[in-house]
């Protein structure tokens, strides 16, 4: 762990309003080895609310700035110990309509937070990627796996900014990993809803249809709660080996593992299946092996997960529409 002269650290949240990032600062005031949290975020996608009631346990540091602008960056970086680089651009079907504009800010954006953080001195650089940067596998893959074929723009720029990310390791005495990250699923105040397991439990407490490529039912894919990926932050940031890659992911669920599991909480629910292929539904399997050999291990529940979000979602009644 980073020692200070007082025992404490100083930690950057870029994109720290975000779905994971409003919790992430949230989980990381109870740390008693946090001095400051400070957020860069430029309000790209309108959470303001992630700033509302922020515990007064910890000192907060807010500066609305973009990670393209080196000034706000140079700012952001200035006397950080840790820096977890969140900010992003992340609904991958989105990331199709404008490839270069997902370039320039998962890559250029990141090239920049690195460069600036290694000149200021931090200590430590957290980046999460995806797992989807393996895009479709057969066998149980892992950080080895050198075939990787991303499906999206989204993954694409991810796998690429993976490489400055751990080329940058141990310049200026910075350690850098890559957590790859499974396909978030939980609720926080800056929630997200265009992922899989959070998109089928919007749809189905508004008495939506859920559409399913009917080749992809049973299809395995590596999922990730929102507390265990904030756990992992932590575990890697004080356990982890510097210039690695990670895989972390809660398990692997196929899409009738979803759906079973909501269906639990709402029986009523209703299933459509497409011919069309959807993206991000191409079955692949991911080991985890290598973060849970140094003592990480997933603590999060699919089941209990998807019922904290219906409870929050339950009031609406859309049975008679």
């Amino acid at each position: 762990m980073l020692e200070k002269e007082e025992g404490k650290i100083k930690i950057l949240i870029t994109g720290g309003l975000g779905h994971i990032g409003s919790k992430l600062i949230r989980e990381y005031s109870k740390r008693a080895d946090i001095k400051t949290i400070r957020i860069l975020d430029n309000f790209l996608c309108q959470r303001y609310c992630s700033l509302f009631n922020l515990p007064e346990s910890c000192k907060f540091e807010f500066i609305e700035g973009d990670i393209l602008n080196k000034e706000d960056v140079q700012k952001a970086v200035e006397g950080q110990d840790v820096i977890i680089h969140l900010a992003a651009l992340t609904d991958a079907p989105a990331t199709f309509e404008d490839p270069e504009k997902t370039r320039r800010i998962n890559f250029d954006g990141v090239a920049n937070v690195l460069s600036a953080a290694k000149k200021a001195g931090v200590k430590k650089f957290l980046f999460p990627s995806t797992t989807s940067v393996y895009g479709e596998a057969s066998g149980l893959i892992d950080e080895n796996y050198i075939h990787c074929n991303p499906s999206s723009p989204y993954a694409e720029s991810k796998l690429y900014a993976e490489r400055i990310v751990l080329e940058g390791n141990e310049k200026n005495g910075i350690q850098t990993n890559v957590l790859r990250l499974g396909t978030i699923f939980g609720h926080s105040v800056g929630m997200r809803f265009h992922t899989a397991v959070n998109k089928f439990t919007w749809l189905a407490c508004l008495g939506k249809p859920l559409t399913v490529w009917e080749n992809a039912y049973n299809q395995k894919r590596p999922y990730l709660g929102l507390g265990d990926a904030i756990r992992a932050f932590e575990f890697i940031e004080k356990n982890g080996k510097g210039g690695e890659r990670y895989n972390v992911l809660t398990n692997n669920y196929t899409v009738k593992d979803v759906v079973e599991t909501i269906k639990k909480f709402i029986p009523e629910l209703k299933i459509e299946t497409t011919k069309s292929p959807i993206l991000n539904q191409k079955s692949y399997e991911v080991s985890d092996a290598k973060v849970r050999a140094l003592g990480f291990l997933p603590q999060d529940n699919l089941s209990e997960e998807i019922q904290k979000t219906i409870k929050l979602l339950e009031v609406i009644k859309n049975d008679k529409l």
